[in-house]
């Protein structure tokens, strides 16, 4: 068998943006820039919003001469919640234009230059069913305000995995795209863990370093919590476990090895920062999902003796209440309990909120009750369990019995054969790339697989709060096979008459 692994194209860019015309309009844009500098001084009072409006336009020029870096920048934004932390600065939102200047570059190549988009029906008919369920409930939740609000959020996230699997045409920007994900991990970590081993926990550095004095367990002093930008140190640390399965791929298959060097940093910033965030669920869910890792590329004995000796030593170091706090986990599992789950604060909302769960989605099996719908009946299905004496809505702690409570089982069953569909195309696109001699896009799916894994994991003790991290890495699943197939499409086509793949 030939041994011919696929070459990147020399352009993906029609020749008009790499036309000396292109140079020209960057050139007149560039001087008519300059020229609003002055204007914008006098018209903007927050600097924030003069650094957006032109960092956006030099990042709207990049993208419109290579698309490549679009792509990487929405992955990267969306990681990050970029838009959202501007927002909350009293900068207008970069997320929409952007998305609709990619649009516009996508539907342009189409049109002018018939370069059509990457194969995308498949996962918008997923994506549409998926989210006409959420419709559906329309017709029967007590409150549509909530319906509206959650459909509206749905939709926003899909047109964004349209975007990116419509625009991820080759195995270097599958691999760029990874980095960039690793990337954002980088520089929500490094903030954070700088933020804890400083101690600057009323700083929280334009917003993407939150932090919070909360409960760590019953009887251990109260401690601070980081929580990065979305400001809940559970669904943040939720976040970062995802990437340490991907970063441990990169350190041990990436053939560039300067970027293993920024895996380290990765892997050391986001484990630290996972630490600090005294999530026990991301605790669990990061030792399956490195467990995962293992199996697949069992460690050395040495390693094994090096990994224990770091363990020994750095265990004794480690905060109390940190220690104290993971010695509570056995407390949530039937049957290992010592003592009364209403002890424990944080077991006694989430085990309030889940008995209700399961009574709501006994009451209402086959639809659920809408979208959103959990909050406005969980006192209903609450009040007499006599674990919660709060007042206001809780929510579910456990993104399965979301599904169930709000869209039924025919919800949950929807989601659940969208899922198994992905995971397979994501195997099939594996075994491609290993016969056509790319082994390494083998270990670098295989990665990102274990990290939504652990995602997923942590989500039988998270509802989906801030599900637009989920669909971003759900979009590059979707775009996975695409890569895959065309990368085996073009091997073949290079092979000389006679030889098979």
């Amino acid at each position: 068998m030939l041994v011919n692994t696929p070459q990147e194209e020399p352009s993906s860019q029609p020749d008009f943006f790499n036309s000396k015309w292109m140079n020209v309009i960057f050139a007149c844009l560039a001087i008519a820039g300059g020229a609003g500098v002055a204007a914008a001084l006098a018209v903007f009072d927050n600097p924030l919003k003069l650094v957006l409006l032109f960092g956006g336009a030099a990042a709207a020029m990049v993208t419109m001469r290579n698309s490549e870096w679009g792509l990487l920048a929405l992955v990267f934004m969306s990681y990050t919640r970029f838009s959202d932390v501007m927002v909350r600065n009293g900068a207008p939102s970069t997320a929409q234009p952007f998305l609709a200047l990619l649009f516009l570059i996508i539907f342009m190549r189409w049109m002018l230059y018939n370069q059509k988009p990457e194969p995308w029906l498949k996962p918008a008919v997923w994506i549409f069913i998926y989210g006409m369920v959420g419709v559906a409930t329309f017709l029967y939740a007590d409150d549509v305000i909530r319906v509206k609000n959650g459909v509206v959020s749905y939709f926003k996230d899909a047109i964004i995995v349209v975007v990116v699997v419509m625009m991820m045409r080759s195995p270097k920007m599958l691999h760029r795209s990874m980095w960039a994900l690793l990337f954002a991990g980088i520089f929500m970590a490094s903030i954070t863990t700088w933020q804890q081993l400083t101690g600057t926990f009323d700083n929280d550095y334009l917003g993407f370093a939150k932090a919070g004095k909360m409960q760590i367990v019953s009887g251990v002093e109260d401690d601070y919590r980081i929580a990065g930008p979305i400001g809940d140190p559970n669904f943040y640390s939720q976040v970062l476990l995802t990437l340490i399965p991907l970063g441990m791929d990169r350190l041990w298959n990436e053939k560039n090895k300067k970027l293993r060097w920024f895996a380290i940093w990765q892997l050391s910033v986001c484990m630290a920062s996972i630490f600090f965030s005294f999530s026990r669920g991301a605790f669990l869910s990061l030792a399956f999902a490195s467990l995962l890792m293992f199996i697949r590329r069992p460690p050395k004995l040495m390693s094994v003796i090096i990994i224990v000796a770091l363990a020994i030593v750095i265990i004794p170091t480690l905060p109390a209440s940190y220690i104290a706090r993971l010695e509570t986990i056995p407390e949530a599992i039937p049957g290992l309990a010592q003592e009364d789950v209403r002890n424990e604060a944080s077991f006694r909302g989430r085990s309030s909120a889940q008995q209700a769960g399961i009574r709501m989605f006994l009451a209402n099996p086959v639809f659920g009750l809408g979208v959103g719908n959990f909050g406005n009946h969980y006192q209903e299905y609450a009040r007499d369990l006599g674990l919660d004496n709060s007042r206001w809505d809780q929510a579910p702690h456990n993104m399965y019995l979301e599904i169930l409570t709000e869209k039924g089982l025919f919800g949950l069953s929807v989601f659940a054969a969208m899922m198994w569909v992905l995971f397979r195309d994501m195997n099939k696109a594996r075994k491609k790339f290993r016969e056509i001699n790319m082994g390494d896009f083998d270990g670098l799916i295989f990665g990102f697989q274990a990290g939504l894994v652990g995602y997923m994991i942590a989500g039988i003790f998270l509802q989906l709060s801030y599900p637009r991290f989920f669909w971003i890495l759900i979009a590059i699943a979707y775009a996975i096979p695409n890569v895959a197939n065309k990368a085996y499409e073009d091997y073949r086509e290079a092979l000389p008459n006679g030889e098979t793949a």
